[in-house]
């Protein structure tokens, strides 16, 4: 887990600084000025290993993303050692009707990624080189 956390923070940094990414969800970049973070910070011992980041362009450019990751696999099950990558809307809340989407949050450009214990540089490659098929 700690290996797993430590390249999250890779991941997530990498993420907020790219032009194609709209916003990152990561519990390890909420502000302390956040309604929320007092409970994260008395539930959670350490940020995690799951990202969740919208891409511009919404679900085509969501897609693009997804099928030209090399590295990371898509998976609807996320949280093992292995780098995985799933499309919220259309996987795993697929059966949410997109108006209870849109209030929990979940657009249709949102990738989920459960970041794995590979190497970060290989994760970022990966990363950055799917991006540029947004």
């Amino acid at each position: 887990m700690t290996a797993q956390m430590k390249n999250a923070r890779y991941v997530a940094d990498f993420l907020s600084d790219h032009a194609m990414v709209e916003r990152v969800h990561y519990l390890g970049h909420l502000p302390e000025t956040d309604p929320t973070y007092g409970v994260y910070r008395r539930q959670c011992s350490a940020p995690g290993s799951v990202i969740s980041f919208e891409v511009k362009g919404g679900e085509p450019a969501a897609f693009r993303f997804l099928n030209a990751l090399r590295l990371v696999r898509l998976a609807v099950s996320l949280g093992g050692t292995e780098s995985l990558a799933e499309h919220p809307a259309s996987m795993t809340h697929a059966d949410v009707p997109p108006a209870d989407q849109h209030r929990m949050g979940i657009g249709a450009g949102m990738i989920r990624l459960s970041v794995g214990v590979e190497h970060f540089e290989d994760i970022l490659t990966d990363v950055e080189q799917a991006l540029e098929h947004v």
